[in-house]
C-alpha cells in the first residue's frame, strides 16, 4: 500500500495544484530493487518498479508544465528497513540517508528524471540491463538468500 497506492494517491493529492501554479516538483523514492527481478521479496521488488515506471510516465506527461517529477533509487541504505527485511537484504554497502537525499536534490536541480544512488548501484544496475532476466533472477535470489553465487549452476 506504501509503495503503490500512498505514491498514487499523494500524487494525486498535489499535482493539480502544482499544475495550475506552473511549478512543483515530485520526488518519488523507488530502489534499484526495482531494476531487476527480485526473488525473496517479490512483491517488493514489484512495488518498486511500480515507483519507476509511474515515476517516468507521470514526467512525461507533466513535461512543459513547470513540474518536474524524479524518481529515485537507492540501494541498501541506513535505515529501519533492515530490522524488518532482515539484514540479507543489504545488497552491497549501505549509503547513509543523507547521499540519498542528495542525490535526489542534485537531480531535481539539473531536472534528471531516474536517477540511482551510488557508483556500484549504477554498475548493478546496467548489468541488469545487459544480461539475461533469468540469469538476473538467479543470481538476485542467491544473494538474498545468502547463498554461493559464484558456483557454476548460476551461469546455467
Amino acid at each position: 500500500m506504501v509503495n503503490v497506492a500512498a505514491v498514487v494517491d499523494l500524487t494525486h493529492m498535489f499535482l493539480p495544484a502544482m499544475l495550475q501554479r506552473g511549478h512543483g516538483a515530485v520526488i518519488n523514492v523507488a530502489s534499484t530493487a526495482g531494476l531487476q527481478p527480485l526473488p525473496h521479496m517479490a512483491i517488493y521488488g514489484a512495488t518498486k518498479a511500480f515507483v519507476i515506471s509511474f515515476s517516468e510516465a507521470l514526467r512525461q506527461e507533466v513535461k512543459g508544465h513547470g513540474v518536474n517529477v524524479v524518481g529515485v533509487c537507492p540501494g541498501a541504505t541506513e535505515t529501519e528497513f533492515f530490522e524488518v527485511a532482515g539484514e540479507q537484504a543489504a545488497v552491497g554497502r549501505k549509503a547513509p540517508p543523507k547521499d540519498v537525499v542528495d542525490t535526489a536534490l542534485r537531480a531535481l536541480e539539473n531536472r534528471r528524471g531516474i536517477v540511482i544512488v551510488g557508483g556500484a548501484n549504477r554498475i548493478n544496475a546496467l548489468a541488469a540491463k545487459l544480461l539475461p532476466r533469468a540469469f538476473v533472477a538467479r543470481v538476485t535470489g542467491r544473494l538474498l538468500r545468502g547463498g554461493p553465487v559464484t558456483d557454476s549452476s548460476a551461469a546455467a
